[in-house]
């Protein structure tokens, strides 16, 4: 009886190890936002439109850029 029972729980760990579901990784961290980049109108650099100015129907990508818009 003791041999059916450590046969028995051999075959339940080898269908296990063989035959489980795998778990699909995430990973949260790495996770890409995509943003829309804005052209100075000043200097010519891009930057995200969160961090953008829009002022007089333009943007600009700081406040210096906006005060010395030439």
């Amino acid at each position: 009886m003791g041999r059916l029972l450590i046969i028995g729980l051999i075959i339940v760990l080898i269908w296990f190890l063989l035959f489980r579901k795998k778990k699909v990784k995430t990973n949260n961290d790495k996770h890409i936002e995509s943003f829309d980049m804005i052209e100075c109108q000043r200097c010519k650099n891009f930057v995200s439109q969160d961090d953008a100015i829009f002022a007089n129907g333009r943007w600009y990508c700081s406040k210096e850029c906006l005060i010395n818009k030439d």
